[in-house]
């Protein structure tokens, strides 16, 4: 069994899971995969300072895509829930990756770090048309979205949830659940 003490380790070790989803996806028309580090506030990039992005994936013809990445541990997967950060800070309102984000995609999925090897250790993962989806939840009040947070654990930020199924299909440009 992998146990990772952190999430930061956690996150590190999915990266190269993550980009043989992405492998798998684009097929042979991907020509490159970069990350933004995230390990010294400064040295971040400006895109994932400001706009909570991750990857870029570059196609053989030069296209560009800009994405956020997240994966979640398997002892969370019976939550079947879409998450992203809502506020940095619940008591204030300072506005999280929610309200800032300028990705394009959303890869999100729940992982099984014992299974490392290919996207079947993915116990579900989902490419997500992020704008898509935020333009859809733009017709919420605030009040109705901050309806469906919840407060994350040993910090002061809280995330929005949404069960996978409640995603309208046209906003999955891809997914993959495993097959017991």
């Amino acid at each position: 069994m992998n146990y990772y003490d952190s999430d930061k380790e956690f996150s590190e070790m999915a990266q190269p899971l993550q980009d043989k989803v992405y492998k798998y996806i684009f097929k042979n028309s991907l020509e490159k995969i970069t990350r933004f580090s995230k390990e010294d506030s400064e040295e971040r990039h400006i895109l994932d300072i400001e706009y909570h992005i991750d990857v870029e994936l570059e196609f053989k013809n030069g296209i560009k895509l800009l994405g956020q990445e997240k994966a979640l541990r398997k002892m969370f997967n019976s939550f079947d829930t879409f998450t992203i950060e809502f506020y940095q800070n619940r008591f204030t309102k300072e506005k999280g990756e929610f309200f800032n984000l300028g990705a394009q995609f959303y890869l999100h999925g729940y992982l099984d770090a014992d299974m490392a090897e290919d996207i079947s250790c993915f116990l579900k993962c989902y490419f997500i048309k992020i704008f898509d989806f935020l333009e859809w939840l733009k017709k919420k009040s605030i009040e109705e979205l901050e309806k469906n947070t919840r407060p994350t654990k040993g910090s002061r930020a809280n995330f929005y949830w949404i069960k996978y199924a409640s995603i309208p299909g046209e906003f999955i440009y891809w997914k993959y659940q495993k097959v017991n």
